[in-house]
C-alpha cells in the first residue's frame, strides 16, 4: 500500500516543463508534449511548435511562432508573426500578424494595426 501511494504521488507530481526565452535571435523547436508553455520576452526569435501547446505568451518584438498549435496565445509585444491553430487569442501589442489555421479563434484585440487572418 505504501509503495503504491508513493508511486502515485510521484506520478501525479510530474509537471510539464516550460520554455522561456529572454535572449535575442535564437531558434527553438518545441515539443509541446514536454513543454506546454512557451514564453518569449526576447526579440527576433523563431519558434516551431510540434503538437499543441497549452499557452504561448509573446511580450518581445519581431518574433516568429509557427507550427502546429496552441490553446491560448497572448501577444503583448509588437511586430510578431504567428502561424498556428489557435483556440483563444488575446492581443494588446501593435502591428502583429496572426495567421490562424483551421477555424477562427476567439479573439480579443486591444492593440493597433494587428492583422488576424486565415493562414495561407
Amino acid at each position: 500500500m505504501k509503495a503504491w501511494l508513493l508511486a502515485s504521488l510521484l506520478v501525479s507530481s510530474v509537471a510539464l516543463a516550460d520554455v522561456d526565452e529572454v535572449d535575442n535571435n535564437k531558434t527553438h523547436v518545441v515539443d509541446c508534449k514536454k513543454d506546454s508553455t512557451v514564453r518569449v520576452s526576447g526579440n527576433s526569435n523563431t519558434f516551431t511548435l510540434k503538437g499543441t501547446c497549452a499557452s504561448v505568451q509573446v511580450s518581445g518584438n519581431k518574433n516568429t511562432v509557427k507550427g502546429d498549435g496552441a490553446k491560448q496565445v497572448m501577444l503583448s509585444g509588437n511586430d510578431n508573426a504567428i502561424a498556428l491553430t489557435i483556440d483563444k487569442l488575446m492581443v494588446s501589442g501593435d502591428r502583429n500578424t496572426v495567421g490562424y489555421k483551421g477555424k477562427k479563434p476567439s479573439v480579443s484585440d486591444m492593440g493597433n494595426d494587428n492583422k488576424i487572418t486565415p493562414a495561407k
